[in-house]
């Protein structure tokens, strides 16, 4: 291969930053010339003609947030057009939040734009709504264990003697701030989302899009079509939102309300902004310890101190999330809800405790807005091993079963896959 260069770029988010350094370690190995660039800190050194330019979620490819060639004969040509690179594209959210970087793919760079997506169901979008772009495949987020990053770190602290009880580590945001969206059409249109918001939290199996789809169908009189639904599609990132955020903040309720029968209950360490308005409406907010945003490093350090680690799945049908790896690699015991592609890894009470994403009502005034008797089941299971230490043997063999299952998943496996790609990539049209 006369070239193997490999320009990676790091936007302005640390998670997806860092996942990008992981990568890069691995690439390297595989005997690429990685070249970085950050995001504020241009250099057109790395840019070689015909290099494949790395990225997640469109960082430095679109417009309006770009890595373009200073301004002089060539101002204002974004990097990847001056040098002609060949994109590869690396989305983890679902595509619905990425229509216009989509469209502005198949209008600049559609014979030179590649994209991987992290969850089957997101791969199957792409082939409904936007069968132009070239998928790459299927690449599931991968984990990284805490010694990987911090070798002089201490060996593995056994369950327990491990500080923290159950760690939580993500961002909340109120779904009420979403009504601005919601309403801004008025009052019928407000009803109309919250009944698509009203089935969706309600029933988990059920997919946004879908219900979006079907109710779109259902609902216009006049026929619908592909485009028009694709159209209506691209603006129901605030929906994604409000269940994400909504589900994740009523799981994050129920545990730490949640009483055993002599009134105790459980201790949960929340890492992340936002939560400050939901300790307002709890019960306890006593058994809740808030602690502010930290980058990636400092969560796998906190995860390498817990004993359990809290995951809620956000928008993945077929796919998993990085904080389940991780937590497993860094020996806390992971407690998440599941789905089809997980099913096929994770085994509850052998490498994690699982439990069934809750159906939610979603109602201020509903008491108990948790219709699921799985979190009861949960909540008594994770009081059960805090508190009886003839459980400790237990806990201990299923971090060491997480931790085999889990390095089947990290990104340095997840890294030898892309390798193999990109070197189809590169050799294609050379």
């Amino acid at each position: 291969m006369d070239n193997n260069v490999i320009v990676t770029y790091h936007g302005d988010v640390e998670t997806t930053s860092f996942f990008m350094t992981q990568i890069e370690k691995e690439l390297r190995a595989e005997g690429f010339d990685v070249r970085p660039l950050y995001y504020g800190a241009y250099s057109e050194e790395a840019a070689v003609e015909g290099a494949v330019f790395l990225t997640f979620n469109f960082a430095g490819l679109y417009s309006k947030d770009g890595c373009f060639v200073p301004a002089g004969s060539d101002g204002g040509i974004q990097l990847v057009d001056r040098y002609r690179m060949k994109c590869v594209n690396i989305i983890v959210d679902h595509p619905y939040h990425y229509h216009d970087f989509l469209q502005e793919q198949l209008q600049l760079r559609a014979d030179r734009y590649y994209q991987y997506c992290i969850d089957r169901v997101h791969i199957a979008y792409m082939e409904r709504y936007f069968p132009k772009v070239r998928l790459s495949g299927f690449l599931p987020s991968g984990g990284v264990a805490y010694s990987d990053v911090e070798p002089a770190a201490a060996g593995d602290v056994k369950w327990q003697d491990r500080p923290i009880d159950l760690l939580f580590a993500g961002t909340y945001v109120p779904p009420e701030g979403f009504e601005l969206f919601i309403g801004r059409n008025g009052p019928e249109y407000s009803a109309f989302y919250h009944s698509m918001l009203d089935e969706a939290l309600s029933d988990p199996d059920k997919r946004l899009e879908e219900i979006v789809r079907r109710r779109l169908i259902e609902e216009v009189e006049d026929e619908v079509s592909e485009d028009q639904i694709r159209e209506t599609l691209g603006h129901i990132q605030f929906l994604d939102y409000y269940v994400r955020y909504r589900r994740r903040g009523e799981v994050i309720r129920y545990l730490a309300d949640w009483e055993s029968s002599n009134g105790d209950g459980l201790h949960l360490t929340i890492v992340g902004s936002g939560w400050e308005s939901l300790m307002e409406e709890l019960v306890h907010p006593e058994r809740v310890t808030l602690m502010p945003y930290a980058d990636s490093r400092s969560i796998l350090q906190l995860l390498s101190q817990s004993r359990f680690s809290l995951n809620v799945l956000p928008s993945f049908h077929e796919g998993g999330h990085d904080r389940i790896f991780n937590s497993m690699l860094c020996g806390a015991v992971c407690v998440t809800d599941s789905n089809s592609y997980l099913d096929g890894i994770l085994q509850g009470g052998k490498n994690a405790v699982l439990y069934d994403t809750p159906s939610v009502m979603d109602s201020a005034d509903a008491g108990s807005r948790v219709e699921d008797g799985s979190l009861e089941e949960l909540a008594a299971y994770l009081y059960r091993a805090l508190t009886d230490r003839s459980l400790d043997e237990e806990m201990n063999r299923i971090r060491a079963h997480a931790r085999e299952t889990a390095s089947f998943h990290t990104w340095k496996q997840r890294s030898l896959s892309l390798a193999g790609a990109l070197r189809d990539i590169m050799e294609a049209g050379s």
